[in-house]
């Protein structure tokens, strides 16, 4: 959980720094609370941030491999089984090449619907922006 948080509190720390000071000075004026300014301004000019550090999660989560064995050595039992670890033991330890690619496949799935997920808000942002 805390291996990625730097990364993702450095993304989220440049999206805030992205927003231009007029825009507070704005809602300030304007008599919006805090929250709401968060809510209905911030976090949508934030898109972008959150998507990023999503996607760079998501393709933490997947290769978590190494930890797992550095850890618990991939025991007891399943108790600790990754599908990273899984793809490994059935290339290296079970040799059987093909069902380690195909379960390496399978742990790809996951992550080009999300990529794909974002490329398609991205490309409609930008469709109504005009860009």
């Amino acid at each position: 959980i805390w291996q990625g948080s730097g990364v993702t509190m450095a993304i989220l720390l440049a999206g805030l720094r992205g927003i231009d000071e007029d825009i507070w000075k704005a809602a300030k004026v304007d008599g919006i609370p805090t929250w709401r300014t968060h809510l209905s301004i911030v976090a949508p000019m934030m898109k972008g941030a959150f998507a990023t550090a999503f996607v760079l999660q998501c393709v933490s989560v997947v290769r978590v491999y190494d930890l797992v064995i550095a850890m618990t050595g991939g025991g007891p039992g399943i108790a600790t089984s990754m599908p990273a670890v899984y793809v490994i033991q059935l290339i290296t330890v079970r040799q059987n090449v093909g069902q380690g690619m195909a379960a390496a496949t399978m742990m790809l799935l996951p992550v080009l619907v999300v990529l794909a997920f974002s490329g398609i808000l991205l490309w409609r942002r930008n469709r109504e922006v005009g860009v």
